[in-house]
Protein backbone atom coordinates (compact mmCIF):
# COMPACT_ATOMS: atom_id res chain seq x y z
CA UNK A 1 0.00 0.00 0.00
CA UNK A 2 1.33 3.76 -0.65
CA UNK A 3 0.31 5.06 2.47
CA UNK A 4 3.55 7.59 2.12
CA UNK A 5 5.05 10.10 -0.08
CA UNK A 6 8.11 11.79 -0.29
CA UNK A 7 7.26 15.31 -0.27
CA UNK A 8 10.59 16.49 -1.68
CA UNK A 9 9.44 14.79 -5.31
CA UNK A 10 6.47 17.31 -6.30
CA UNK A 11 8.84 20.21 -5.60
CA UNK A 12 11.92 18.98 -7.25
CA UNK A 13 9.94 18.27 -10.22
CA UNK A 14 8.03 21.93 -10.77
CA UNK A 15 11.68 23.36 -9.81
CA UNK A 16 13.12 21.39 -12.67
CA UNK A 17 10.52 22.38 -15.21
CA UNK A 18 11.29 26.05 -14.00
CA UNK A 19 14.98 26.13 -14.66
CA UNK A 20 14.55 24.08 -17.55
CA UNK A 21 12.74 26.67 -19.19
CA UNK A 22 15.19 29.18 -18.22
CA UNK A 23 18.05 27.33 -20.76
CA UNK A 24 18.19 28.01 -24.04
CA UNK A 25 15.42 26.40 -26.22
CA UNK A 26 18.16 24.31 -28.35
CA UNK A 27 18.93 22.49 -24.84
CA UNK A 28 15.69 22.06 -23.40
CA UNK A 29 14.35 19.43 -24.91
CA UNK A 30 18.05 17.05 -24.31
CA UNK A 31 17.15 17.65 -20.08
CA UNK A 32 15.26 14.30 -19.22
CA UNK A 33 13.17 15.63 -15.73
CA UNK A 34 13.46 11.89 -14.24
CA UNK A 35 16.90 12.08 -14.31
CA UNK A 36 17.47 15.59 -12.45
CA UNK A 37 14.81 14.64 -10.04
CA UNK A 38 16.23 11.46 -9.26
CA UNK A 39 20.03 13.02 -9.39
CA UNK A 40 18.48 16.07 -6.66
CA UNK A 41 16.59 13.67 -4.65
CA UNK A 42 19.38 11.03 -4.29
CA UNK A 43 21.57 14.54 -2.83
CA UNK A 44 18.83 16.05 -0.25
CA UNK A 45 17.09 14.87 3.12
CA UNK A 46 13.91 12.35 2.11
CA UNK A 47 11.08 13.93 4.01
CA UNK A 48 8.43 11.30 3.90
CA UNK A 49 4.70 11.69 5.17
CA UNK A 50 2.12 9.33 5.89
CA UNK A 51 -0.87 12.34 7.23
CA UNK A 52 -2.06 15.59 5.90
CA UNK A 53 -0.16 17.45 8.89
CA UNK A 54 2.73 15.46 8.51
CA UNK A 55 2.62 15.92 4.75
CA UNK A 56 1.99 20.20 5.57
CA UNK A 57 5.02 19.89 7.89
CA UNK A 58 7.67 18.77 5.65
CA UNK A 59 6.38 20.45 2.84
CA UNK A 60 6.68 24.30 5.06
CA UNK A 61 10.26 22.74 6.42
CA UNK A 62 11.37 22.14 2.57
CA UNK A 63 10.36 25.25 1.11
CA UNK A 64 11.55 27.54 4.28
CA UNK A 65 14.62 25.18 5.22
CA UNK A 66 15.88 23.46 1.91
CA UNK A 67 15.20 26.19 -0.89
CA UNK A 68 18.72 27.23 -1.62
CA UNK A 69 19.61 23.07 -1.58
CA UNK A 70 16.92 22.16 -4.06
CA UNK A 71 17.81 24.96 -6.49
CA UNK A 72 21.26 24.21 -6.48
CA UNK A 73 20.79 20.55 -6.42
CA UNK A 74 18.74 21.02 -9.28
CA UNK A 75 21.18 23.19 -11.26
CA UNK A 76 23.88 20.56 -10.54
CA UNK A 77 21.60 18.07 -12.05
CA UNK A 78 20.49 19.68 -15.46
CA UNK A 79 24.41 20.30 -16.22
CA UNK A 80 25.15 16.54 -15.27
CA UNK A 81 22.39 15.25 -17.59
CA UNK A 82 23.79 17.66 -20.15
CA UNK A 83 27.01 17.41 -19.75
CA UNK A 84 27.76 13.96 -18.04
CA UNK A 85 29.03 10.49 -18.93
CA UNK A 86 28.23 9.81 -23.00
CA UNK A 87 27.91 5.81 -21.74
CA UNK A 88 25.50 6.40 -19.41
CA UNK A 89 22.66 3.26 -18.98
CA UNK A 90 19.87 4.71 -21.22
CA UNK A 91 18.05 1.06 -20.41
CA UNK A 92 14.23 2.49 -18.82
CA UNK A 93 13.58 0.45 -15.82
CA UNK A 94 11.48 -3.03 -16.05
CA UNK A 95 7.69 -2.70 -16.31
CA UNK A 96 7.26 -5.01 -13.13
CA UNK A 97 8.56 -2.16 -10.71
CA UNK A 98 5.43 -0.30 -11.80
CA UNK A 99 2.67 -2.67 -11.55
CA UNK A 100 1.23 -1.38 -8.40
CA UNK A 101 -1.88 0.59 -8.19
CA UNK A 102 -0.25 3.74 -8.84
CA UNK A 103 2.07 2.66 -11.42
CA UNK A 104 -1.08 1.14 -13.57
CA UNK A 105 -3.63 3.34 -12.56
CA UNK A 106 -1.12 6.27 -14.98
CA UNK A 107 -1.03 3.31 -17.66
CA UNK A 108 -4.90 3.39 -17.56
CA UNK A 109 -4.96 7.00 -17.80
CA UNK A 110 -2.67 6.77 -20.72
CA UNK A 111 -4.31 4.30 -22.91
CA UNK A 112 -8.29 5.57 -22.24
CA UNK A 113 -7.26 9.13 -22.72
CA UNK A 114 -8.50 10.36 -19.25
CA UNK A 115 -5.64 12.49 -17.87
CA UNK A 116 -6.81 13.14 -14.24
CA UNK A 117 -7.83 9.37 -14.04
CA UNK A 118 -8.90 7.96 -10.74
CA UNK A 119 -9.41 4.37 -9.56
CA UNK A 120 -13.08 4.68 -8.45
CA UNK A 121 -13.78 6.18 -12.27
CA UNK A 122 -12.03 2.99 -13.90
CA UNK A 123 -15.04 0.72 -13.73
CA UNK A 124 -18.10 2.69 -15.34
CA UNK A 125 -14.82 3.87 -17.70
CA UNK A 126 -14.23 0.47 -18.59
CA UNK A 127 -18.37 -0.73 -18.80
CA UNK A 128 -18.76 2.78 -21.46
CA UNK A 129 -15.81 0.94 -23.86
CA UNK A 130 -17.54 -2.65 -23.67
CA UNK A 131 -20.88 -0.83 -24.70
CA UNK A 132 -19.51 1.04 -27.10
CA UNK A 133 -17.55 -1.96 -28.76
CA UNK A 134 -20.16 -4.70 -28.50
CA UNK A 135 -23.26 -5.40 -26.10
CA UNK A 136 -25.59 -8.05 -26.25
CA UNK A 137 -29.56 -7.70 -25.42
CA UNK A 138 -32.82 -9.95 -26.23
CA UNK A 139 -35.28 -8.62 -28.14
CA UNK A 140 -38.41 -10.55 -29.59
CA UNK A 141 -36.43 -13.99 -30.02
CA UNK A 142 -33.56 -12.47 -31.32
CA UNK A 143 -29.79 -10.94 -30.72
CA UNK A 144 -29.04 -7.34 -31.48
CA UNK A 145 -25.60 -7.00 -30.60
CA UNK A 146 -24.59 -3.16 -31.25
CA UNK A 147 -21.54 -1.77 -31.64
CA UNK A 148 -20.22 1.98 -32.88
CA UNK A 149 -20.88 1.43 -36.36
CA UNK A 150 -23.80 -1.23 -37.23
CA UNK A 151 -26.64 -3.09 -35.32
CA UNK A 152 -27.18 -6.33 -36.42
CA UNK A 153 -29.90 -8.64 -35.54
CA UNK A 154 -29.44 -12.09 -35.47
CA UNK A 155 -31.95 -14.91 -34.81
CA UNK A 156 -31.42 -16.79 -31.49
CA UNK A 157 -33.59 -19.54 -31.71
CA UNK A 158 -31.14 -22.35 -32.61
CA UNK A 159 -29.57 -21.25 -29.84
CA UNK A 160 -29.54 -24.02 -26.66
CA UNK A 161 -30.59 -23.46 -23.31
CA UNK A 162 -27.39 -22.48 -21.74
CA UNK A 163 -26.43 -19.84 -24.60
CA UNK A 164 -29.92 -18.31 -23.84
CA UNK A 165 -29.91 -18.25 -20.45
CA UNK A 166 -26.43 -16.58 -20.94
CA UNK A 167 -28.09 -13.45 -23.17
CA UNK A 168 -30.68 -13.12 -20.60
CA UNK A 169 -28.17 -13.05 -17.84
CA UNK A 170 -26.62 -10.17 -19.76
CA UNK A 171 -29.70 -8.22 -20.74
CA UNK A 172 -30.45 -8.44 -16.85
CA UNK A 173 -27.02 -6.89 -16.35
CA UNK A 174 -27.74 -4.22 -18.42
CA UNK A 175 -30.61 -3.50 -16.56
CA UNK A 176 -29.40 -4.00 -13.47
CA UNK A 177 -26.75 -1.27 -14.25
CA UNK A 178 -29.39 1.30 -16.02
CA UNK A 179 -30.67 0.79 -12.56
CA UNK A 180 -27.57 1.38 -10.61
CA UNK A 181 -27.06 4.97 -13.25
CA UNK A 182 -30.25 5.95 -12.26
CA UNK A 183 -29.46 5.54 -8.47
CA UNK A 184 -26.07 7.62 -9.04
CA UNK A 185 -28.20 10.46 -10.56
CA UNK A 186 -30.14 10.31 -7.69
CA UNK A 187 -27.32 10.65 -5.36
CA UNK A 188 -25.78 13.66 -6.91
CA UNK A 189 -29.24 15.35 -7.24
CA UNK A 190 -28.96 15.31 -2.96
CA UNK A 191 -25.37 16.14 -2.94
CA UNK A 192 -26.55 18.89 -5.23
CA UNK A 193 -29.19 20.11 -2.93
CA UNK A 194 -27.11 19.41 0.19
CA UNK A 195 -24.15 21.72 -1.65
CA UNK A 196 -26.86 24.40 -2.05
CA UNK A 197 -28.11 24.27 1.32
CA UNK A 198 -24.45 24.96 3.30
CA UNK A 199 -23.59 27.49 0.99
CA UNK A 200 -27.10 29.25 2.02
CA UNK A 201 -26.06 28.15 5.41
CA UNK A 202 -22.62 30.12 5.14
CA UNK A 203 -23.87 32.61 2.83
CA UNK A 204 -21.54 34.27 -0.30
CA UNK A 205 -18.91 32.97 1.99
CA UNK A 206 -15.17 33.68 0.43
CA UNK A 207 -13.24 32.09 3.13
CA UNK A 208 -16.17 28.76 2.41
CA UNK A 209 -15.53 29.19 -1.35
CA UNK A 210 -11.58 29.25 -0.72
CA UNK A 211 -11.23 26.43 1.19
CA UNK A 212 -13.16 24.68 -0.90
CA UNK A 213 -10.88 25.43 -3.88
CA UNK A 214 -7.83 24.70 -1.64
CA UNK A 215 -9.05 21.28 -0.66
CA UNK A 216 -9.74 20.27 -4.73
CA UNK A 217 -6.24 21.50 -5.54
CA UNK A 218 -4.90 19.69 -2.71
CA UNK A 219 -6.25 16.62 -3.95
CA UNK A 220 -5.28 17.26 -7.71
CA UNK A 221 -1.97 17.95 -6.74
CA UNK A 222 -1.99 14.65 -4.49
CA UNK A 223 -3.21 12.75 -7.56
CA UNK A 224 -0.51 13.79 -9.40
CA UNK A 225 1.77 13.08 -6.89
CA UNK A 226 0.26 9.23 -6.82
CA UNK A 227 1.15 8.27 -9.98
CA UNK A 228 4.54 10.65 -10.76
CA UNK A 229 7.26 8.02 -10.19
CA UNK A 230 4.63 5.50 -12.81
CA UNK A 231 4.64 9.20 -15.13
CA UNK A 232 8.50 9.91 -14.37
CA UNK A 233 10.15 6.48 -15.07
CA UNK A 234 11.76 6.51 -11.66
CA UNK A 235 11.50 4.17 -8.27
CA UNK A 236 12.83 4.43 -4.84
CA UNK A 237 15.15 1.39 -4.78
CA UNK A 238 14.55 0.90 -1.15
CA UNK A 239 10.67 0.77 -0.99
CA UNK A 240 10.53 -3.16 -1.69
CA UNK A 241 13.58 -4.03 0.37
CA UNK A 242 11.78 -2.04 3.53
CA UNK A 243 9.16 -3.79 3.03
CA UNK A 244 10.50 -7.44 2.94
CA UNK A 245 11.98 -6.28 5.78
CA UNK A 246 9.27 -5.98 7.66
CA UNK A 247 7.85 -8.97 6.57
CA UNK A 248 10.75 -10.73 7.62
CA UNK A 249 11.34 -8.94 11.07
CA UNK A 250 7.56 -9.04 12.46
CA UNK A 251 5.98 -11.28 14.70
CA UNK A 252 3.05 -12.95 12.85
CA UNK A 253 0.71 -12.14 15.53
CA UNK A 254 2.07 -8.35 15.22
CA UNK A 255 1.99 -8.40 11.24
CA UNK A 256 -1.64 -7.46 10.74
CA UNK A 257 -1.71 -4.89 13.89
CA UNK A 258 1.01 -2.19 12.79
CA UNK A 259 0.63 0.28 10.06
CA UNK A 260 3.33 -0.42 7.35
CA UNK A 261 3.32 2.63 5.59
CA UNK A 262 3.97 3.83 9.14
CA UNK A 263 7.40 1.79 9.43
CA UNK A 264 8.19 2.27 5.82
CA UNK A 265 8.08 6.46 6.15
CA UNK A 266 9.96 6.26 9.51
CA UNK A 267 12.53 3.91 7.93
CA UNK A 268 13.01 5.93 4.66
CA UNK A 269 13.29 9.21 6.89
CA UNK A 270 16.53 7.65 8.36
CA UNK A 271 18.05 5.95 5.50
CA UNK A 272 20.08 7.42 2.23
CA UNK A 273 17.77 7.82 -0.45
CA UNK A 274 18.17 5.86 -3.55
CA UNK A 275 16.45 6.38 -6.09
CA UNK A 276 16.75 5.43 -10.09
CA UNK A 277 15.63 5.83 -13.62
CA UNK A 278 17.10 3.11 -15.33
CA UNK A 279 18.10 -0.77 -15.48
CA UNK A 280 21.49 -0.75 -14.37
CA UNK A 281 21.04 2.02 -11.60
CA UNK A 282 18.51 0.28 -9.86
CA UNK A 283 20.48 -3.03 -9.97
CA UNK A 284 23.19 -0.90 -9.09
CA UNK A 285 21.70 0.79 -5.62
CA UNK A 286 19.75 -2.02 -5.09
CA UNK A 287 23.45 -4.17 -4.45
CA UNK A 288 24.76 -1.45 -2.47
CA UNK A 289 22.24 -0.97 -0.08
CA UNK A 290 22.15 -4.95 0.27
CA UNK A 291 25.83 -4.75 0.70
CA UNK A 292 26.55 -1.55 2.75
CA UNK A 293 23.29 -0.49 4.86
CA UNK A 294 21.12 -4.21 5.05
CA UNK A 295 21.94 -3.70 9.05
CA UNK A 296 20.74 0.23 8.91
CA UNK A 297 18.12 -0.58 7.43
CA UNK A 298 16.43 -3.41 9.54
CA UNK A 299 17.41 -1.33 12.57
CA UNK A 300 14.98 1.26 10.91
CA UNK A 301 12.45 -1.20 10.35
CA UNK A 302 12.69 -2.50 14.11
CA UNK A 303 12.69 0.57 15.80
CA UNK A 304 10.00 1.67 13.11
CA UNK A 305 7.62 -1.41 14.11
CA UNK A 306 8.43 -0.30 18.17
CA UNK A 307 7.19 3.55 17.19
CA UNK A 308 4.04 2.63 15.86
CA UNK A 309 2.96 0.01 18.08
CA UNK A 310 3.18 3.04 20.63
CA UNK A 311 1.41 5.43 18.77
CA UNK A 312 -2.28 5.40 18.37
CA UNK A 313 -3.22 6.80 14.75
CA UNK A 314 -6.96 6.26 14.42
CA UNK A 315 -7.82 10.09 14.88
CA UNK A 316 -4.56 11.13 12.16
CA UNK A 317 -5.94 12.06 8.75
CA UNK A 318 -3.89 9.99 6.36
CA UNK A 319 -2.54 11.76 3.02
CA UNK A 320 -4.98 11.26 -0.33
CA UNK A 321 -2.68 8.61 -0.76
CA UNK A 322 -4.19 6.34 1.35
CA UNK A 323 -7.92 7.20 -0.03
CA UNK A 324 -6.39 6.12 -3.58
CA UNK A 325 -5.64 3.07 -2.02
CA UNK A 326 -9.02 2.19 -1.18
CA UNK A 327 -10.45 3.11 -4.45
CA UNK A 328 -7.83 0.41 -5.96
CA UNK A 329 -9.77 -1.92 -4.25
CA UNK A 330 -13.41 -1.48 -4.60
CA UNK A 331 -12.58 -0.62 -8.05
CA UNK A 332 -10.76 -4.16 -8.44
CA UNK A 333 -14.26 -6.04 -6.96
CA UNK A 334 -16.34 -3.55 -9.03
CA UNK A 335 -14.19 -4.75 -12.23
CA UNK A 336 -14.31 -8.54 -11.31
CA UNK A 337 -18.09 -8.28 -11.03
CA UNK A 338 -18.59 -6.41 -14.77
CA UNK A 339 -16.56 -9.11 -16.19
CA UNK A 340 -18.29 -11.77 -14.18
CA UNK A 341 -14.70 -13.03 -13.33
CA UNK A 342 -12.52 -13.36 -9.73
CA UNK A 343 -9.20 -12.88 -11.38
CA UNK A 344 -8.84 -9.39 -12.41
CA UNK A 345 -5.71 -7.95 -10.95
CA UNK A 346 -3.29 -5.60 -11.25
CA UNK A 347 -1.21 -8.24 -13.48
CA UNK A 348 -4.02 -8.75 -16.04
CA UNK A 349 -6.16 -5.21 -16.11
CA UNK A 350 -4.79 -2.87 -18.86
CA UNK A 351 -4.26 -6.03 -21.40
CA UNK A 352 -8.19 -6.40 -20.54
CA UNK A 353 -8.39 -2.77 -21.48
CA UNK A 354 -5.85 -2.70 -24.43
CA UNK A 355 -8.02 -5.75 -26.06
CA UNK A 356 -11.27 -4.22 -25.55
CA UNK A 357 -10.59 -0.74 -27.29
CA UNK A 358 -9.08 -2.76 -30.05
CA UNK A 359 -12.33 -4.65 -30.46
CA UNK A 360 -13.91 -1.30 -30.43
CA UNK A 361 -11.80 0.22 -33.40
CA UNK A 362 -11.65 -2.68 -35.48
Amino acid sequence: MLGFVNVLEEILVRETYIQIEELPPEKQPKVKVAEVVAYALNRLPPLFATSINGWQYQYAYAVNELSPQISQSVKHGIKTVLFGDPLHDLTPLPNHLFTNSSGVLYQLSQILGRRHLRWRDVPALVESVINQSQYVSKNSGQTIIQSDEATVVQDISHLNRQQKALISSSRRFMEKQLIKKQQELRQRELNQYSYEAQWQMYGNSWAWETKIKDAAEMEYRALQSYTLQAQLGLVNVLEHLIFRAIEQVTKPELFARINHSEVAAYALNRLPPMYATSDRGFKHLRQRAINEFARELVGAVRTGIMRVLQVSYADVPPIYAYQFEQEYIQSMQQLNYLFKRNDISLHNIVAIVQDLLARKSA
